[in-house]
This record gives structure tokens, C-alpha cells and sequence, in this order.
């Protein structure tokens, strides 16, 4: 299959990039890493006039670190990100996301800006994002604004991105000591393959005490956008952490907080059943790196 003919641009800065934007309005396309839109322009799933390619702006593809937080431009690719020190040493979460997202080649050239704006409920990132309490940067030609990613989905292939905004990064509190987080994906497949379900998980807790003070759980491909699991933060607040307690917040997970379908990768009970077993695995996973991180 060729791709269809367009216009193509190179912006070399986010102000150029917002006005090629207002200008060519709803005929242009933005151009991350391309793995999922030049695929889906070449089955005809998508049409444009115009693309307008982020990849020549520097400022979008660096992590930098501001403060008590670090940012991460959305045209990051996933490489970069499981090679970056700092990823490595407090974002474990976020890394194991990027290591699962398709093959090698294709993780040279995916970005976490293009995982977050296709919003698929499956997206290998976003529970990460989610654990990590991460905020989302967007841009206008007069207006900049930050906002929590867990507001940034709002369905199934759909974010609350304006018309006339791009996504220029996400912002990331740097965890705190005595914390830690993992992510699980499970496929049917290694790589190259939609998840079935995706759980991250992050535990920060008291050594002093030996109790759970923040959890954060997220869920991916088990309702319309990845969720949080509220009332299994909620039930391991306060608790010792250990594997009942791990075991009795998937349980929660499971019953309450996830909402999947059926469809030709899963049954909705098989994905409710995974839910709870990736649960209690990386709560324990995220124990067990807060203990490393207190040593």
C-alpha cells in the first residue's frame, strides 16, 4: 500500500508548529513517530491535505528536569525514554511500559505524545502516566495549560486536546523516597500485539510504621479509556503490606473498579480474573522496589 499524496512540513519550533496548525485547521495532521498514523493513511482509515511533522523540534523530544519533577516532550520516543538514566532509576513503571510497546523498531520511532493521543484504552504508557500522577502539557498560539492525564482521555481514541492545541509533553513529580511502581502487560503475543489487559501499579509507604501511606493503580483495555481503581487505593491506605493485602486490593480491582468487554482478544471475565492477579503482581513488584529504594 503507498501513502496518499499531501503536503508535508517541517516546523523547527512550537510557535511555528501552532501557527501552520491555525492556518491549515482541520486539513492538516499532526506527525509524531508515524507508526500509527501512516499506517492508518495508507489503509485510507484517515485522510489529510497536509502533515505537519513535530520531529525536527528539540525542545519536544528531551527530558529535563524542573524543579521536583522532571518533563518529558511528547515527541520522546520510547527508546530514548527506556535508555534515559533518570527513567531508569524512578520511573521504572513508565520504562517497563516503553519496553513492552512493539518491536524494537518500531519503539525507535513511537512516541509517548503519539501513545497518549491515540487513547486507546490499551496504550502501553498510559497506566504508567496515570501511577506517576502525571500532568499533560498543552500548547496554544496564546494560552498554555497543564492538566491531569487521567482528565486528558475522555474516550476511546479521543482526548480533550482544542483544535487549536498540541500536546508538548508531560510533567512528572519525582516519587518520593520509600516508593516504588511496576507495570504488567499481558498479550497474546510478546510484542506487535493490542493488550488484553494492563495494570501499573505505585506503593509508597512509612518504614517506621510498616504501613502503606499512597497507592495509585491504573487499568488498561478494561473500559473506554485506561482508569484508575479507586477503592483499591482506598482499601490498602493505612494497611501492612504484604501479600493479603496486595491479594485483597486486586480482588477490589476486579469486582469494582474495571469495566471490560468481550471482544476477539478476551472475554470480559477473563480480563476481570487478569485484573486481579496483575494487581496483587505489581503492587508486590512496587513493594519490593520501595524497600530497595529505603536501602
Amino acid at each position: 500500500m503507498l501513502l496518499p499524496s499531501f503536503e508535508f512540513h517541517e516546523p523547527l519550533s512550537i510557535k511555528d508548529a501552532l501557527e501552520l496548525k491555525k492556518n491549515l485547521g482541520e486539513n492538516a495532521k499532526l506527525l509524531a513517530g508515524g507508526t500509527d498514523l501512516l499506517v492508518h493513511l495508507k489503509k485510507k482509515l484517515v485522510t489529510t491535505k497536509n502533515l505537519i511533522s513535530l520531529s525536527r523540534i528539540k525542545a519536544l523530544s528531551q527530558i529535563t528536569k524542573e524543579d521536583d519533577a522532571i518533563v518529558i516532550g511528547a515527541c520522546t520516543t520510547m527508546a530514548q525514554l527506556s535508555s534515559s538514566p533518570v527513567i531508569q532509576e524512578k520511573f521504572a513503571a513508565l520504562k517497563s511500559g516503553c519496553d513492552n510497546l512493539g518491536t524494537h523498531l518500531i519503539r525507535n520511532r513511537a512516541t509517548i505524545g503519539g501513545n497518549a493521543c491515540n487513547a486507546s484504552p490499551a496504550g502501553d504508557t498510559l497506566c504508567a502516566l496515570l501511577v506517576y500522577d502525571a500532568m499533560a502539557i498543552l500548547e496554544s498560539s496564546d494560552k498554555k495549560r497543564e492538566i491531569p492525564v487521567a482528565d486528558f482521555f475522555i474516550g476511546p481514541g479521543k482526548s480533550c486536546i482544542q483544535k487549536d492545541e498540541i500536546l508538548t509533553g508531560f510533567r512528572l513529580p519525582i516519587p518520593p523516597e520509600n516508593s516504588g511502581a511496576h507495570y504488567i502487560q499481558l498479550g497474546k503475543r510478546k510484542s506487535s500485539e493490542i493488550n488484553v489487559v494492563n495494570v501499573a501499579s505505585f506503593l509508597e509507604y512509612d518504614p517506621g510504621t510498616g504501613k502503606v501511606i499512597t497507592t495509585r493503580i491504573a487499568l488498561g483495555s478494561v473500559a473506554a479509556t485506561p482508569i484508575r481503581s479507586p477503592k483499591a487505593e482506598e482499601s490498602l491506605v493505612g494497611q501492612t503490606p504484604e501479600e493479603a493485602s496486595f491479594f485483597a486490593a486486586g480482588e477490589m480491582a476486579r469486582r469494582e473498579d474495571c469495566r471490560p468487554i468481550d471482544d476477539f482478544r478476551g472475554t470480559a471475565g477473563y480480563r476481570q480474573a487478569m485484573v486481579g492477579v496483575l494487581t496483587k503482581r505489581t503492587l508486590a513488584t512496587a513493594y519490593e522496589r520501595a524497600k530497595g529504594a529505603s536501602q
